[in-house]
């Protein structure tokens, strides 16, 4: 009778054992991912900015180049005698520098949120 009381002893301290050391690895588990999210955080939003920067210049200036173009062929047109397009010729850049100028403004605005998102976590980041 000792004998089985003793031997449910140690079963019920092994199981307790186990228990303790699962929970306290997937503790240990927890403050490592944590610690390891915050400094990729840090390092990922100087390097998303830029990125999200680069794309806001980069659409700013297709806008703007869009703008030279269509003048450059409203020019064109009216020069080779398309007199109703005179109009034109002072309204569209007036328009697509404005248009342009919204999309900076817009863009730059934007640049912080959109760095700040958090990026999924693959395989490489576990």
């Amino acid at each position: 009778m000792m004998r089985k009381y003793i031997f449910y002893l140690y079963v019920a301290l092994a199981f307790s054992l186990i228990l303790t050391s699962v929970s306290l690895a997937v503790e240990k588990e927890t403050a490592g991912t944590k610690a390891r999210t915050f400094w990729q955080k840090l390092f990922n939003y100087p390097a998303n900015v830029t990125k999200e920067s680069v794309n806001v210049v980069s659409e700013t200036g297709k806008k703007g180049t869009e703008v030279v173009t269509k003048e450059v062929k409203t020019v064109g047109q009216v020069t080779s005698g398309e007199v109703s397009k005179t109009k034109e010729l002072v309204t569209e850049p007036i328009t697509g520098t404005a248009q342009t100028a919204v999309t900076a403004v817009e863009g730059t605005a934007k640049v912080a949120v959109e760095a700040a998102k958090e990026e999924p976590m693959t395989s490489q980041n576990k």
